[in-house]
């Protein structure tokens, strides 16, 4: 297992707790009323403040952790590890297949924002739907990767 493939299941571990949190704690702001009042905006742009600067932190710090565990696994389990980090041409082809999938989500997330507003929904419901487009689409994008990982081997 390359590098990058072992990056690609580490980001969708990561990604899919990110996509819980941003469920549960969406849902906490909804059924406080903080969705509601005039303050809402404001609410919710705190919200998605904090959930980037985690998602980061702990992005950079689980891949470091995870890629010692990983070699600490693979050298007493084949007496050997893979030291090679070199990104090749497969896994630039992967990664913007991934990328592009990622990007299609998105692009359809704020085509859906602005149809919303044009229809009459609420601002707050619509920005929701795009944060979740965003967060869902880096998730989307990175199962791409892994299964043309597993499919290219």
């Amino acid at each position: 297992m390359s590098h990058e493939e072992k990056n690609t299941i580490l980001q969708i571990i990561v990604g899919a707790a990110i996509n819980i949190w941003l469920i549960l704690e969406i849902r906490q702001l909804y059924s406080n009323g903080s969705m509601d009042g005039p303050a809402a905006i404001q609410t919710w742009a705190e919200t998605v403040f904090w959930v980037i600067v985690i998602s980061i932190v702990a992005g950079i710090v689980l891949t470091v952790v995870s890629t010692v565990i990983f070699s600490v696994i693979e050298k007493f389990i084949f007496g050997e590890a893979d030291y090679n980090f070199i990104m090749d041409e497969r896994d630039k082809a992967i990664a913007s297949s991934g990328d592009k999938i990622t990007l299609s989500i998105v692009g359809s997330g704020f085509v859906i924002l602005i149809l919303g507003l044009k229809f009459g929904y609420e601002i707050m419901d619509c920005l929701v739907l795009l944060m979740f487009c965003f967060s869902f689409g880096g998730l989307i994008g990175e199962i791409a990767k892994l299964a043309r990982y597993r499919m290219s081997v």
